[in-house]
């Protein structure tokens, strides 16, 4: 075991869970606090989609289906997003985002900019896209 490499859970773990607790603050700040850091991935998702059904949308956000249901029922309750049956298929229900939903997009940005910036303060470009092509990588073995 090579301590130096082998703690990259533990890391991710640690990144994850510090990159969750500044979203939450920064949606409180904001007067969102009713949403979760993963509502961020799904209205993302709902932005640059258009209206997709809620497979898709798990497929997205790379999430189980369940789960995004679930996500999705608080966004319809809180006003920011509306499930309604496709046109062609009664059994299918396709996700969209209300006025109020599309006036998050700003605020969600300057929050993910702000993480962004706290994620790679002083890292290089080429170093940061090796960060990102080493993850991804890991990512795919899943």
């Amino acid at each position: 075991m090579n301590f130096e490499t082998d703690i990259i859970i533990s890391l991710i773990s640690r990144i994850r869970e510090k990159s969750s607790r500044f979203i939450t603050s920064e949606l409180t700040r904001l007067g969102l606090g009713d949403l979760k850091p993963i509502h961020g991935d799904i209205l993302l998702a709902l932005f640059q989609q258009g209206d997709p059904t809620m497979k898709e949308l798990a497929d997205i956000v790379d999430r189980k289906k369940s789960t995004v249901t679930t996500l999705v029922e608080k966004l319809v309750s809180l006003g920011f997003a509306a499930k309604n049956q496709d046109l062609n298929d009664s059994r299918i229900f396709r996700i969209s985002l209300t006025d109020k939903g599309r006036g998050l997009k700003d605020s969600l940005i300057e929050i993910s900019g702000k993480l962004i910036n706290r994620v790679y303060k002083d890292m290089p470009d080429e170093e940061r896209k090796q960060v990102v092509k080493s993850l991804k990588r890991i990512n795919e073995h899943w």
